[in-house]
């Protein structure tokens, strides 16, 4: 009976989810730029390249001698190894899409049911109080995962072919970058979504709570994002190391959310 109830909360979870205008337009948004972004670095690539070499700018100085130093990114010309950074790089995009995606989800998640007062006949229910939050958290990552790996496997498609146009060299992803895509983005999503909900549960209105998410919640993933996504492009070890390090983020996160989740109050502050 609960596994039932579960699968018609997950099934209502998703279908609010499709018809959720303040959450959609970034569905669109974020894989178009996942997509142009290896186009329009690579045709800017000749002059990134030249302002480097020109040495007039300190970023673009300190982007050559790091391109120039890094084994990692191979021989061939200049442009071709400025081509390979900006690709590998680029794949924290990747990491980016499903924190913004899955944490805005989330913070809709219990707030909107509260101001529409849906919330109080689903505690009613027999539905587990940990089967309400994983039916949100899935609602939340698992579209936001999926659509980013969408995107991840047009713009990678779109970045190689362009650096044949742009370079005359196939450029593939690294391991890193796989393992990151594979590994990380979900993981990534998951934490962003644990954090989404907190806040969705602790907030009485969805302004307050869109606000906090992208005033505390975005920032603080993104700031995982780079620490825990820019060694794993680097080295797939890393990577995976990382995903440990994200996995046990999640278990702790979803475990003190579920002992900070009480119906009785709930149902008693927020009529």
């Amino acid at each position: 009976m609960t596994r039932e109830i579960m699968l018609l909360f997950l099934r209502k979870e998703l279908s609010d989810l499709r018809s959720n205008r303040q959450v959609w337009p970034a569905y669109y948004l974020l894989p178009i730029i996942a997509i142009a972004l290896p186009l329009i670095l690579l045709i800017a690539l000749p002059a990134l390249t030249d302002a480097a070499q020109a040495g007039h700018d300190a970023g673009a100085r300190m982007i050559l001698e790091t391109v120039m130093n890094d084994p990692r990114l191979g021989g061939g010309t200049i442009e071709e190894r400025f081509a390979r950074f900006m690709l590998r790089d680029l794949q924290l995009f990747y990491l980016f899409m499903p924190v913004v995606l899955s944490s805005s989800a989330a913070a809709l998640a219990l707030v909107r049911e509260k101001e529409q007062r849906t919330l109080e006949p689903i505690l009613a229910t027999p539905l587990r109080d940990r089967d309400l939050l994983l039916a949100k958290l899935i609602a939340a990552v698992v579209p936001a995962v999926l659509l980013t790996w969408a995107a991840a496997m047009v713009g990678i498609a779109a970045g190689s072919l362009g650096a044949l146009w742009r370079v005359g060299v196939l450029i593939l992803p690294t391991a890193g970058n796989l393992v990151a895509l594979v590994l990380l983005a979900p993981l990534m999503a998951v934490v962003a979504a644990l954090a989404g909900l907190r806040a969705s549960a602790r907030f009485t209105d969805v302004p307050g709570a869109m606000q906090f998410t992208g005033l505390v919640v975005v920032p603080f993933s993104l700031v995982l994002v780079a620490v825990v996504g820019r060694p794993a492009m680097l080295s797939p070890v890393a990577g995976m190391a990382g995903a440990v390090f994200l996995a046990l983020v999640a278990y702790w996160l979803f475990h003190r959310n579920l002992r900070r989740f009480r119906r009785e109050e709930i149902l008693t502050r927020w009529r």
